[in-house]
């Protein structure tokens, strides 16, 4: 859930930091910002990999934790919950290709600013504790069982 509270976070913050910038949630009115918003677009990347399960990032260690526990027990239930894992990763894809990728949406040029040192306060840490629990689990999920005895 710790895992989970940070990717999400950071997630809901950089959709909040964007739609500061354009006023729109709707991703088809989007496309090609990256070479406008490298910066924001590799915080983007990264926190979308934590999410995903990408090895190294806090949510790989959350995703390998629960399938290993919960296979032995409940094997089919936890196949058919796999399966949307791929249907995440595919959702998260198309919405970093739709946002960041392709052909540049014109109107944005010279319109959208990069993410600024501000929330750059606010979200490297979150990156920080992301990376610092994919590299070493241990830490927290000792805080944890001391905490649930």
């Amino acid at each position: 859930m710790f895992n989970h509270g940070l990717s999400a976070a950071g997630m809901f913050f950089l959709v909040g930091v964007i739609y500061e910038r354009t006023h729109t949630r709707n991703l088809k009115d989007f496309g090609g910002l990256f070479p406008l918003v490298p910066v924001y677009g590799g915080v983007l990347i990264f926190t979308s990999m934590a999410s995903l399960g990408l090895p190294g990032l806090n949510g790989f260690v959350s995703e390998f934790l629960v399938v290993q526990g919960s296979w032995p027990v409940f094997t089919l239930f936890t196949a058919l919950a796999m399966i949307g894992l791929f249907f995440t990763g595919a959702y998260i894809l198309k919405g970093i290709k739709q946002v960041l990728h392709g052909p540049l949406n014109e109107h944005w040029a010279g319109h959208i600013t990069e993410i600024n040192g501000r929330e750059l306060f606010v979200i490297v840490p979150l990156m920080v504790l992301m990376l610092w629990i994919g590299i070493w689990p241990s830490w927290i999920l000792a805080l944890s069982t001391t905490l649930w005895r």
